[in-house]
């Protein structure tokens, strides 16, 4: 911007100083030629008295050479009885024509210009008086002249350039504080506001920021109390609900509910930690999509196992890390891989696969079972051919889109459905690669099996 702004002002103003310069350089030119040939005409004048009177050559001669102009030879008189005094650059042709014309007029010769004068004489006779103009003295003054009009126009360019300049970055400096306070705040830094100045359209915008910031950290205020109080409402009938685990019976049953409650409590525990987090201090997260597909098929192997349902789970490449945490990928790995074993008969085959490509990283889900009626309303939330929520697959696709991926569904090799999970992959900029998390560990997967 700032650039433009100098370019522009440059364009403009060299173009208005060369509508300037340019006429008044051929109007000093003009000036200049004209100042000589008057000069020229008031030496002729001086000459005249001279020649009406004169009957002697010599007389003429003493007065042609009393003038600067006589001395340098640049000034002769045509007299019709004595002949031709001084020195002379025209021929007898032009001395003729202006004797019949009897109007003065200037003669274009080598080095110069030739003034010619016709002077009446007594007895009718017409004497013709020649001054010289050298080229010298028709540009006398012009290349100073021209010179100070040349400076002239660079200084205006200058100073034009340089106004431009710093009005260019003035308003530059002010969009740039409004970009990096627009950057901070989409980083989380919600406390960053921006100092309004330069141009009052400017200054406008940069109140309108401030306004949205504060805005934006009064919801955000709100939000985090209502998520904290909700989790801390959530507490009383979660220490019931524990209470009551603990009366159960001991055995398998009464350790796997354990095993919930202890989940249960630890997510309203990191709701309520995140919710008091500020925006800034949240770690972008990142994870190995080799390892969690390795966890996940591992997982569901197990139970595919156990019906006899024929599965092929590929191994997933090596270091294929993507920006989201373990365990919300695995979460969405596990609504794919259960769509497959809830709806679809235990003969089924399911297949699983990772591919990757430059910028992205797919995991595609094939199953032998009757697949999808309507692909476009299965990826709606809250819509389903199963009498369901519809939310399963709304949270792969949000995973999907927040990494800059999408899902996809359709028809398979394999008769059935076919849905494949596309991941854009984690940048330089992004913490170590999350391994399994201890809780997931503890608690051995999303899930409890089916």
């Amino acid at each position: 911007m700032r650039r433009s702004y100098v370019r522009v002002a440059l364009a403009v103003t060299t173009l208005v100083a060369l509508a300037f310069v340019i006429p008044l350089a051929l109007l000093v030119q003009t000036a200049a030629q004209d100042r000589a040939l008057r000069e020229a005409e008031r030496q002729a004048l001086g000459l005249s008295a001279v020649v009406v009177v004169a009957t002697d050559r010599d007389l003429v001669l003493t007065s042609i050479m009393s003038t600067e102009a006589g001395q340098e030879g640049r000034l002769a008189a045509h007299l019709p009885t004595l002949g031709t005094v001084g020195v002379s650059r025209v021929d007898t042709a032009a001395v003729i024509h202006v004797r019949q014309q009897q109007s003065a007029g200037t003669i274009g010769v080598t080095g110069g210009r030739v003034y010619l004068r016709p002077v009446a004489l007594p007895e009718g006779l017409i004497a013709v008086i020649e001054v010289y103009v050298p080229s010298s003295s028709l540009r006398a003054g012009v290349g100073l002249a021209w010179l100070v009009l040349l400076g002239e126009a660079v200084v205006l360019v200058g100073v034009s350039t340089v106004l431009a300049d710093r009005l260019a970055a003035r308003v530059v400096r002010a969009s740039r504080d409004l970009a990096r306070t627009a950057a901070s705040l989409g980083a989380g830094s919600l406390h960053a506001r921006v100092r309004p100045s330069g141009p009052a359209e400017i200054e406008e915008v940069g109140g309108a920021l401030n306004i949205l910031a504060d805005r934006f950290a009064e919801l955000l205020a709100t939000e985090r109390a209502l998520a904290a109080n909700l989790s801390h409402r959530l507490r009383v009938p979660l220490t019931a609900l524990r209470l009551n685990t603990e009366a159960l019976p001991a055995g398998a049953d009464r350790d796997r509910q354990l095993r919930v409650v202890d989940r249960l409590e630890t997510e309203i525990n990191a709701v309520i930690v995140e919710a008091a987090r500020p925006l800034a201090a949240r770690p972008r997260l990142r994870c190995d999509l080799g390892a969690v597909v390795a966890d996940r098929t591992g997982f569901w192997g197990a139970l595919a196992e156990d019906q006899g349902r024929p599965w092929q789970a590929e191994e997933p490449p090596a270091g294929i890390t993507v920006p989201a945490a373990f365990s919300v990928v695995a979460e969405a790995l596990d609504v794919l891989l259960g769509n497959v074993f809830h709806h679809t008969p235990e003969t089924a085959a399911c297949r699983v696969c990772v591919q990757q490509g430059p910028d992205w990283a797919a995991v595609t889900v094939d199953d032998a079972g009757p697949g999808f009626r309507d692909a476009e309303a299965a990826v709606s939330r809250g819509a389903s051919d199963a009498d369901s929520t519809g939310l399963g697959l709304d949270i792969a696709r949000r995973l999907a889109a927040d990494t800059g991926g999408a899902l996809t569904v359709g028809r398979g090799e394999l008769g059935g459905a076919r849905v494949e999970l596309r991941l854009g992959l984690a940048g330089d900029d992004t913490p170590p690669p999350e391994r399994r998390p201890r809780l997931w560990q503890r608690l051995g997967g999303a899930h409890a099996r089916p």
